[in-house]
């Protein structure tokens, strides 16, 4: 489904579906929500390389956007009147005869308790019918889900199962290759990840939600984990404490101005030089970066250069 189909007609005014702004709030997709707000207003005469070009957006993070978008799109042809607001409350007999009588759902409990080495309990086996029956994931995206819990946390918690199936039936990922190509992406970005979280002093394994919503503007807007510690040093001198909200302030002040790597923030901004630690802090090149850091870095790279074309 094109993006434009969930718009209302052309005009002056221009009005947002509050389910899709629910949705995109949800994903916590920028990209997505940018991309969202241009079709918004310019309708069925938005074209896709223009509207990179405009929201400066690389062709990879601009086919990621329309993707996550019309992903979250698709549940609009459902009418709210024919969709529960609330999951059932399944009772005893449906559970066992759901287990009983469905055998892809059975083998997703039988993937379950391989998973959690165990038998299911009342309450794990009615969160696997909500995913399945009421938030629409097949039984290879759920089994998919169960797996990726496994290898990240190690112990695989109701709460878990239950977070995470109701985030991807928001961003649209209901079938095995959609999570399949999520997971993968996960995989790709989650060095750089790990270290923007060790960079806001958090737990990669364990990030809270504001934590989260830092490193997703980091990493949706270039900035290597030297400069999101450079903000966090900034929190501390100018608040005494650890502010998240400051620190994407800070962030989002950066990319503004256009910069993003510690060099450009401290051409930009002299006085940040003795804000890491008690020394200059150090450009960032390639001397100093990882493998995996000079490749993003070149992509970032590459991107400014085809913005300013």
């Amino acid at each position: 489904m094109a993006p434009t189909s969930v718009l209302l007609p052309e005009g002056e005014l221009r009005v947002a579906r509050c389910d899709m702004l629910d949705k995109l709030i949800a994903v916590g997709d920028g990209d997505a929500a940018l991309l969202y707000l241009y079709i918004l207003r310019h309708g069925g005469a938005a074209d896709a390389k223009v509207a990179a070009r405009v929201l400066h957006l690389s062709g990879e993070r601009y086919e990621r956007a329309a993707f996550t978008l019309n992903q979250l799109t698709a549940p609009v042809q459902v009418s709210e009147t024919d969709k529960p607001a609330d999951a059932p409350q399944y009772t005893t007999d449906e559970l066992r005869r759901a287990r009983m009588d469905d055998h892809r759902f059975a083998a997703v409990c039988e993937s379950a308790e391989a998973t959690l080495g165990r038998t299911l309990t009342e309450g794990q086996l009615r969160c696997l019918l909500t995913a399945y029956d009421h938030l629409g994931l097949d039984a290879g995206a759920i089994i998919e889900l169960l797996s990726y819990l496994k290898k990240e946390k190690g112990t695989v918690r109701l709460a878990d199962i239950k977070r995470e199936a109701y985030q991807w039936a928001d961003m649209g990922i209901v079938t095995a290759p959609d999570a399949q190509q999520y997971l993968a992406r996960r995989v790709n970005e989650k060095p750089l990840s790990d270290a923007v979280y060790r960079a806001l002093g958090a737990d990669p394994a364990q990030p809270a939600p504001k934590e989260q919503r830092v490193c997703r503007f980091a990493l949706a807007h270039g900035f290597p984990p030297e400069a999101v510690e450079l903000a966090v040093r900034r929190t501390d001198r100018h608040q005494g404490r650890r502010s998240l909200d400051y620190t994407l302030g800070i962030l989002r002040k950066w990319d503004a101005g256009g910069v993003h790597t510690v060099s450009e923030i401290t051409a930009l901004e002299p006085e940040a030089r003795a804000v890491v630690g008690q020394t200059t802090a150090q450009p960032t090149d390639s001397a100093t970066l990882a493998a995996w850091e000079q490749d993003w870095a070149a992509r970032v790279r590459s991107h400014r250069r085809k913005t300013e074309e």
